[in-house]
């Protein structure tokens, strides 16, 4: 699948990311766009934010042009992609400048949902093991609506140590690649090649300790182009169903998927407000315990590496195998729970 007219594009993506994040990191500082330190916050020295803007432009101008030159534009699902994600991206960059309200946030990211339903496709039948594909009807477009509006925003609350949201995208998007080239889909295998590209060169910049920070522009881009994926996957292949491929999606960004909707379930049993920020997911707590960030980005690198390799399994293998592995795989996450508790209890910190 890797082109000539691929390496070209490659090129361009990590001499362009490159030069552009450089810059924005001198602009930001003068713009004043930055992320200063709060009770709340994980970093100790005011930093630059918004930097995912470089690698967000970049992929979608670099997919767009392939989508032109390889005249793929009578695919109407494709151009629509495209805006939906500048769109998501846009509202990202208003909100880094300016703290968007919750109900514009969720009014542009719903209406970025029910566009990419409505032009991909959403969830007309879902695989359940054992019991093979059923028909939900219209709860399979509500179910695929709150699948990437709930993702996208969990990807965004877990971007709080510096490399982690960075990490868990090159995973996926790694994954992505594995199951394109399995499924002989080169425009799948073509999107998420530039995004690692793009974000292999952010992390220069992200990894502990941080110059930049990706900002919302770049996480929730990343929370909706991740949760998109299983759609885009059937729209590409007559031979892909997205009621299938949306647990492949849901087994490669299992480490934010986990913590986030652990800390959130843990926050409403407490009756706490799940909107308001903290420090309280699991990752941060370990944070909080004296764990480096870049000790914490490689745990989770390690984590979303496991989570490939469930994919791949949870692929090939059928029925009760497929139970069994979703069973293991529950179970070793819940066990990651009390570590994080126990290594509190050793620095003699009280559960948060």
């Amino acid at each position: 699948m890797i082109t000539p007219s691929l390496l070209a594009f490659l090129l361009f993506i990590v001499i362009a990311n490159y030069l552009f994040t450089r810059w924005f990191i001198r602009y930001a500082k003068v713009r004043r766009i930055t992320d200063y330190p709060t009770a709340r916050s994980s970093h100790e020295v005011p930093t630059p934010k918004g930097g995912g803007v470089g690698f967000v432009w970049v992929t979608l101008l670099s997919y767009a042009v392939y989508l032109l030159v390889h005249g793929l534009y009578d695919m109407t699902g494709l151009p629509v992609l495209v805006l939906v994600l500048t769109t998501v991206s846009c509202l990202g960059w208003f909100d880094d400048k300016h703290d968007l309200s919750k109900r514009v946030r969720f009014g542009v990211q719903s209406m970025a949902a029910i566009a990419a339903i409505v032009f991909l496709g959403g969830l007309e039948s879902i695989y359940v093991p054992l019991l093979g594909m059923t028909e939900p009807g219209l709860l399979g477009s509500i179910i695929a609506f709150f699948w990437i509006t709930g993702t996208a925003n969990i990807y965004n609350f877990m971007d709080g140590v510096d490399g982690i949201a960075s990490v868990q995208a090159i995973g996926a998007s790694v994954g992505w690649m594995i199951f394109a080239w399995i499924w002989e889909v080169p425009e799948l295998f073509t999107v998420n090649l530039f995004l690692l590209a793009a974000l292999s060169v952010f992390l220069t910049f992200n990894w502990a300790p941080a110059k930049i920070f990706m900002g919302d522009v770049g996480s929730l881009f990343l929370g909706f182009a991740f949760a998109i994926m299983p759609f885009l996957a059937a729209y590409e292949s007559d031979g892909v169903d997205a009621g299938e491929t949306i647990w492949l999606a849901g087994l490669l960004l299992w480490p934010f998927l986990f913590d986030g909707a652990y800390t959130i379930f843990r926050r409403l049993s407490k009756e706490e407000n799940i909107f308001k920020a903290h420090r309280s997911h699991l990752y941060q707590r370990l944070n909080i315990t004296g764990w480096s960030h870049s000790r914490i980005s490689t745990l989770y690198l390690l984590f979303s590496l496991i989570g490939i390799g469930c994919a791949l399994m949870f692929h090939f293998f059928s029925g009760w195998s497929q139970i069994l592995l979703l069973v293991i795989l529950l179970a070793a996450s819940i066990s990651f729970i009390p570590f994080v508790k126990r290594t509190e209890l050793r620095q003699g910190i009280g559960e948060r």
